[in-house]
């Protein structure tokens, strides 16, 4: 595997492994603690919701831009998309949410493996972040992981 994939590797399983062990520590009455309040309220269940499914759309964005796709469907509101993720991910319980969190990074694992060289470099719209590369959004799937473990950590403390 080659330094950079190996690089990417351990930030992804450095995140995913200190979100994992602080989500084990919870009570049931702390997965349902409100952590953000504006506009709809997100539980730390529903963020983990919300990670399990990013992480899925964010790995079809990376096989879009490999395969020369737009990543982003016209007229695209991450806002509204970020709304309808209970309705479409259900009501799904913490051991099932944990389960989705490894395999969805295993998925995630595996597609990496996969890279070639020359696309590390190919690019495509993110809903935040405008036109990012193939290997920015790999660090942007760990890093929203680390920063919804942050914002999970202040909501709880």
């Amino acid at each position: 595997m080659s330094d950079k994939k190996t690089t990417i590797k351990q930030y992804l399983s450095k995140n995913k492994t200190e979100l994992v062990s602080y989500l084990e520590t919870l009570t049931p009455e702390q997965w349902e603690q409100e952590v953000f309040s504006e506009g709809n309220q997100w539980t730390v269940r529903d963020i983990i919701t919300h990670l399990v499914e990013a992480e899925t759309g964010l790995s079809i964005q990376i096989h879009k831009i490999r395969a020369g796709r737009e990543t982003l469907p016209q007229g695209f509101d991450l806002d509204r998309w970020n709304a309808g993720v209970k309705k479409r991910m259900g009501d799904l319980t913490p051991a099932q949410l944990l389960q989705g969190l490894e395999e969805v990074r295993q998925k995630t694992l595996e597609r990496l493996k996969t890279i070639e060289s020359h696309e590390w470099e190919l690019s495509g719209e993110h809903p935040s972040f405008g036109v990012v590369s193939v290997e920015k959004y790999y660090q942007i799937i760990a890093g929203h992981q680390r920063q919804h473990l942050i914002d999970i950590q202040s909501a709880l403390t």
